[in-house]
């Protein structure tokens, strides 16, 4: 009896201990950029343009979002508001706050220049007598916020500048995600301080641009304000951001419309701080020591050295691997495409890069995952036209009115969900597609064709089951178009 007690007990301990390693893999902290696009003046125009509005703002938003993945690879949508579109990505290396801003105010004002001209509206699938009523009736533009937080998920102790993520299940299969902390509500608070074509930034994300002088012309501080729980409510600085080689080349002090010194607040503060504040006026004109002096004051050198660690470890750590808005909840499912050439018989297969943490340097055939708005079929398309560059098309059951991938085969594979499910299909190639017009990128760093009498030979490390893939994906192909040997 005694020995049976011990034995529980032990059982009982290396459970504890198992699930406590595995809430270590799981905790991680990273460095996140958030931003998000603002439409002005959206209830004007819902009142003035009351049959239309639906088009034009849910199409700025798909557009918008568009030229974020495009220019800005890793950005996630983390949701949309109202009238606002927000975004995170995470910050990797020191470089990526640079890079990003540069993204974040190039997108807004390529999309302030076509609602101005009209461009956007053009771009609409509407007849034309609605483009120009569209066009005549147009008072929308755009303004842009970007912040910094430090994000923890499953941290079993709080730190001082933690924000956390939290998943909330609402029933099986659906859930959100939320943020909490202290940044992510000084960012919300900072939005509000933009106006049309403007780019707001926090005091964080200003200090560190701040330290490169080609950055720090592009800091405009307009004036100060308490915002409501932010720094124990002493004076936030309210910074804009503006670089005039993405803004038509106009100088931030040109670039002021002639009647803002009496329409806007905020530029009204801008001018008037300038001769008449009761802060030194250093304060404003010498931005970099202005921003060295706050650092000091507020005491947040600590909170730059822990970003700094952060992005140090993020390359080697493993737990600050992936994408913080990944879905736990839902059931994810993977759509591989066997890509063939008709013409000369062989199959694409691709290998991954070395920097993947899952499977670096094998062969495999590439993969998409399904999403809600788009059928399977226009997903793969376009992840594998996005990811190889391929155009191709993907077989399916001519036979059904759903027309559907046929499956070659099902798989699972290891996630931190437990196991996602994955099905395999083939896909035509349809233009010609030569090794070179591969783009080596973060996914992958090869492509190759193989014939089928390679399969058999092939040595290298491949996924599992990659050449019983291979084996089922030519017995398909001569199927339908006869011996692919011939």
């Amino acid at each position: 009896m005694v020995d049976q007690t011990q034995r529980l007990s032990r059982y009982r301990e290396l459970i504890q201990e198992l699930n406590e390693t595995k809430k270590m893999e799981i905790a991680r902290r990273t460095v996140e950029l958030f931003f998000s696009f603002d439409i002005v003046n959206s209830s004007l125009y819902k009142t003035i343009n009351y049959t239309g509005w639906y088009n034009v703002i849910i199409s700025l938003f798909k557009e918008i979002q568009a030229s974020v993945m495009k220019l800005m690879p890793g950005a996630e949508m983390w949701r949309v508001l109202g009238d606002e579109i927000v975004f995170i990505i995470p910050i990797k290396e020191n470089k990526d706050f640079f890079v990003y801003t540069d993204k974040i105010f190039e997108i807004l004002n390529i999309f302030v220049l076509k609602l101005k001209n009209g461009q956007f509206f053009d771009e609409l699938e509407i007849d034309n007598d609605k483009k120009l009523l569209m066009k005549m009736q147009n008072v929308i533009s755009l303004k842009a916020a970007a912040w910094i937080a430090i994000v923890g998920e499953n941290v079993q102790q709080i730190e001082r500048y933690d924000n956390l993520l939290e998943r909330y299940k609402l029933r099986e299969g659906y859930g959100l995600i939320e943020f909490l902390g202290n940044d992510i509500d000084a960012g919300f608070r900072i939005k509000k301080e933009t106006e049309d074509r403007r780019m707001v930034i926090s005091f964080e994300l200003a200090y560190i641009l701040a330290k490169d002088t080609d950055y720090l012309k592009n800091i405009h501080i307009i004036t100060y304000k308490t915002l409501r729980g932010i720094w124990q409510n002493r004076l936030y600085p309210i910074i804009w951001y503006h670089d005039p080689k993405y803004a038509e080349n106009i100088q931030f002090e040109d670039s002021f419309f002639y009647d803002e010194t009496e329409e806007n607040e905020l530029t009204k503060e801008y001018f008037s701080n300038r001769e008449n504040s009761v802060l030194k006026k250093e304060m404003y004109y010498n931005v970099y020591n202005a921003l060295n002096k706050i650092l000091s004051d507020q005491n947040l050198i600590h909170k730059f050295v822990k970003m700094d660690k952060i992005i140090e470890d993020s390359p080697t750590t493993q737990t600050a691997k992936g994408n913080l808005l990944e879905p736990k909840f839902f059931l994810r499912l993977h759509c591989v495409a066997v890509c063939y050439d008709k013409s000369t018989k062989k199959i694409l297969i691709m290998k991954r890069s070395s920097k993947r943490e899952k499977y670096p340097d094998k062969w495999e055939f590439g993969c998409a995952k399904a999403v809600l708005e788009r059928s399977l079929n226009e997903q793969i398309e376009q992840e594998y036209y996005n990811d190889f560059g391929v155009k191709i098309k993907v077989v399916c059951d001519e036979e059904r009115e759903d027309k559907q991938p046929i499956p070659l085969a099902l798989y699972e594979v290891e996630s931190e969900q437990g196991k996602d499910k994955g099905v395999i299909s083939l896909a035509e190639v349809v233009e010609t597609y030569k090794k070179s017009d591969f783009k080596e990128n973060e996914k992958h760093s090869e492509v190759r064709w193989i014939s089928r009498e390679e399969v058999d030979t092939f040595k290298e490390d491949t996924v599992k089951d990659f050449k019983n893939t291979l084996k089922l994906a030519f017995a398909k192909m001569e199927e339908m178009y006869g011996n692919t040997d011939e």
